[in-house]
């Protein structure tokens, strides 16, 4: 594998990197549609990474140390799409097109080689053994902690991202449903926590910060999260009441609402509404060691 023409390959883009990942995903979203469904979160976010990838594979393709590890976190990322190796040959075969149409006439017979080298060694056998492995703890492995704080929605979640800010942080956190949500915290809690990509976490949000809305609605909210289910059991209580509801993930979250509430909105068993909260109000906990 040629190295040194890969990072020779990369620069001579000078800067143009970010149109070529931008037109290799329209390409790939024209030939392929049924992948757009894969892009939940934010393109430009999504252009960043892939940016961060090439250029990685284009300086350090050669140390194993580095790539290998990567590589494999990749493939785990992955493994909620369930990709296969044609999924990872037509990426390869795409993307080293568009390159070297970018490429020009800098492109030659061995850029073409050293590229097709680098994802058939690096990056389709690495991506493949991470959408493989089913040794990482999942959600269902954390032990419940209903006995041990009095917080009555507590949901299993793995982090996907962490952005951290000047103060503080904001991290996304799936469900095993697919559903996300959006916890703000200090950086000092983030580093006390040790988060990072893949951690598991447990996720706490007390009932009354709930505001509950109909699927149908219409409303946008400047609340970052909003979390949809079944309304599977309603208990009435003289001046307020507790909605349960059925999440995709199949955990449940229990809202606390006025009895004026649920009746201005027509709330019954079998609905499907939307619980709406801050990323504020979201509180992580983790085992200690």
């Amino acid at each position: 594998m040629n190295s040194e023409l890969l990072g020779q390959t990369w620069d001579s883009l000078a800067g143009r990197q970010e149109e070529l990942i931008r037109t290799f995903y329209q390409r790939l979203f024209e030939k392929y549609p049924e992948y757009q469904n894969l892009f939940s979160e934010s393109f430009e976010r999504q252009m960043g990474k892939m940016i961060e990838t090439m250029a990685l594979l284009a300086r350090v393709s050669h140390e194993t140390e580095v790539t290998h590890p990567k590589m494999i976190k990749l493939g785990e990322r992955h493994t909620q799409f369930k990709l296969g190796a044609e999924d990872l040959e037509r990426f390869k075969s795409l993307f080293v097109e568009v390159l070297s149409e970018y490429c020009a006439g800098n492109w030659t017979v061995d850029c073409q080689q050293a590229w097709q080298e680098v994802f058939d060694k690096r990056v389709i056998p690495h991506m493949t053994e991470g959408l493989k492995t089913t040794d990482e703890p999942s959600e269902v492995d954390m032990k419940p902690i209903n006995n041990r704080t009095s917080i009555r929605n507590q949901l299993i979640g793995t982090v996907k991202s962490i952005s951290r800010r000047i103060y503080h942080g904001d991290v996304v956190l799936e469900l095993r449903g697919g559903e996300t949500i959006s916890a703000t915290l200090t950086l000092q809690s983030i580093n006390k926590m040790q988060l990072n990509e893949g951690s598991q976490v447990h996720i706490l949000i007390r009932a009354p910060h709930l505001i509950l809305a109909r699927a149908d609605s219409g409303l946008k909210f400047s609340a970052s999260n909003r979390l949809c289910g079944q309304v599977i059991h309603i208990e009435q209580a003289r001046l307020s009441a507790e909605i349960t509801l059925q999440l995709k993930s199949e955990q449940r979250l229990k809202a606390i609402v006025s009895q004026e509430a649920v009746k201005d909105l027509g709330i019954t068993e079998g609905d499907t509404v939307c619980a709406i909260f801050k990323g504020s109000n979201v509180v992580l906990a983790i085992e200690e060691n």
